[in-house]
């Protein structure tokens, strides 16, 4: 008879189709006290902070490296990390005293003040050449970093920067590599990174997932798990049944695939607000949809509600604009457009367009899928003929990059958001053609007032040109805002998970029993 270890059963599961056909009851098992086992939908690529691609990447990141300042458990709120001293002197100058003792791996010695101006200097202003940071958004205005003594520094800027201590410092950019370590290995840093946190990265194997072990010589309070396993598993159904079996300990599913297991025997299921945000976007340089009109007609062609209830069973709420509910620039008054079949037929044939056939691109998940084939039925009925493009994630995350980006028509985004509207904002600015910002969206108007609002200390003013650069976004008719997403976790009984806001952001060293 043939044994199965984790991995095996998991591939197998998945490549037989085992999961659809199963429906286990498996007694409830106590998760192992020194090994946590999670799950990631994305595969993992990159755990150097300023070239990570996924939030998995910046979850073993943010476990592997001090940072000045960490978030606390469970909590938006910061605390000190690697910093014994941290001083707001003004709004463009930041003074750091580190806390001594604090040692890389490897043997790459004790944490000083010249790795924390190399850290974050590379993210914008002596960034590695051909290599400059995708976050360098993160670090916006940092003029430099002067070291002041062996522990001590100053970070000064050349204007304010609202998000910068929860965005930066306290974040994924704020992590403190070891100079010494990163110019000796090189790119190899990328996937063998040298860090002084409570874990550290010892496997890596593509397609498969990571494994941390408790680092031995961390400075601070160790961590309750010896070692954590993240699999890539990209198929929920395979992670439902990874949890039936006691394979995974903890995974965020969707809403469909997490309720049921509230009646497995062992298993907590908590739904959380999303701090994601998902909308169809509109490549408004391709024609036709780069007159207006067209826009607008597809945007009044389409029922949100009726596209969340396939993707999400109702269970998601609806946005109606960028800025999602908790944070500064929530525009309370955004319009939520009803679908108007006559108002879009009358916009279409005013642009003389009557017979538009076209392509909606898509990760090849439930959830955008079925919001694609509800689009699809909707956009016919005004004379919209709409393809659906579903594509694996190593293909679809590149769809609207570089050239290849001017060609693409309509797509099904999602993007992770942080508690800060400047992260949700940076995507779509005009450097972003190309890049992240597949719409094409194009307003020097909004690029200077998202550079203001970074600016802007007070948050009222903040909110205020937050709000008007939301107004334009909505001008363009290049967005159809769909939903902020809900965040469903589901967990081993026996473990006490700790994530930030929005479920995306984990914090391994975090977790204990329960």
């Amino acid at each position: 008879m043939p044994t199965f270890n984790r991995r095996s059963f998991l591939a197998a599961t998945s490549a037989f189709g085992l999961v659809g056909a199963i429906d286990l009851r498996l007694p409830a098992r106590a998760a192992d006290a020194a090994r946590l086992t999670t799950r990631v939908d994305k595969d993992y690529t990159i755990f150097d902070p300023a070239f990570r691609v996924s939030p998995g990447d910046g979850n073993v990141a943010r476990s592997v490296f001090h940072r000045l300042m960490a978030q606390k458990p469970n909590s938006a709120e910061l605390e000190l990390d690697a910093a014994a001293e941290l001083t707001q002197v003004s709004p463009t100058l930041i003074e750091f005293t580190l806390k001594p003792g604090l040692m890389f791996t490897d043997g790459y010695g004790e944490m000083t003040a010249e790795d924390v101006k190399f850290s974050f200097e590379r993210f914008s202003i002596a960034a590695p050449e051909g290599q400059e940071s995708t976050y360098k958004g993160d670090w916006a205005g940092l003029e430099e970093v002067e070291v002041t003594g062996k522990y001590t520094g100053k970070i000064k800027l050349s204007k304010p920067n609202a998000g910068l201590m929860a965005i930066a410092i306290a974040d994924v950019s704020g992590c403190i590599v070891s100079k010494k370590a990163v110019t000796e290995l090189g790119v190899a840093h990328n996937t063998k990174p040298v860090g002084s946190g409570p874990y550290q990265l010892v496997s890596v194997e593509k397609q498969r997932g990571v494994v941390l072990k408790r680092n031995p010589d961390y400075a601070g309070t160790a961590p309750h798990f010896d070692e954590i396993e993240g699999l890539f598993i990209p198929d929920s159904k395979t992670a439902e049944l990874a949890l039936r079996s006691g394979e995974l300990d903890f995974a965020v599913l969707p809403p469909t695939v997490a309720t049921p297991l509230k009646d497995v025997e062992g298993l907590a299921v908590e739904e959380n607000p999303g701090l994601a945000y998902i909308w169809l976007g509109i490549n408004m340089e391709k024609p036709p949809f780069n007159d207006l009109r067209v826009r607008q007609a597809v945007r009044l062609a389409l029922d949100v509600d009726q596209m969340l209830l396939a993707g999400y069973d109702g269970k998601a709420p609806r946005l109606n604009a960028l800025i999602l509910p908790p944070i500064t620039g929530f525009w309370a008054d955004a319009p939520a457009y009803q679908r108007n079949v006559e108002e879009a037929k009358r916009l279409l044939a005013e642009a003389g367009q009557t017979a538009i056939t076209t392509r909606i691109t898509v990760l090849n998940q439930p959830a955008f899928t079925n919001m694609a084939l509800v689009a699809q039925a909707l956009l016919a009925e005004v004379g919209i003929t709409v393809e659906v493009d579903a594509q694996e994630g190593g293909t679809y995350w590149t769809a609207g990059a570089g050239d290849a980006g001017k060609d693409i028509d309509l797509f099904i985004m999602r993007f992770n958001g942080k508690l800060d509207p400047n992260f949700l904002m940076q995507w779509f600015v005009t450097s972003q053609i190309g890049i992240w910002n597949w719409q094409r969206f194009a307003s020097p108007e909004f690029d200077a007032l998202a550079d203001q609002a970074l600016a802007e200390i007070d948050p009222a003013k903040r909110a205020e040109l937050v709000i008007a650069a939301q107004k334009l976004m909505d001008e363009s008719a290049a967005f159809v805002w769909l939903t902020n997403d809900v965040a469903m976790t589901v967990h081993d009984k026996t473990v006490a998970p700790a994530f930030l806001p929005g479920a995306i952001d984990w914090q391994f060293d975090r977790f204990t029993a329960a």
